[in-house]
């Protein structure tokens, strides 16, 4: 169960994202159900195995990483 979600962005058996507190969050696994969706009060629930949870950060443009 996720709770803070603002939105959900995707849903697939394989690959779930939404976004809690301004961030993405991006689930990774197998057979996976989204078994509730409530965003009103920020609550998700999934089922399946889930074999990777992360955060997608934005990465900075190159002319910028060279330019400091």
């Amino acid at each position: 169960s996720l709770t803070g979600v603002e939105k959900t962005d995707n849903a697939t058996p394989t690959h779930f994202s939404c976004v809690i507190n301004g961030k993405t969050l991006s689930i990774g696994g197998k057979n996976l159900t989204v078994k509730k969706i409530d965003v009103a009060d920020g609550v998700v629930e999934l089922e399946g195995d889930i074999e990777e949870i992360k955060y997608q950060t934005a990465k900075t443009p190159l002319l910028k990483r060279l330019f400091k």
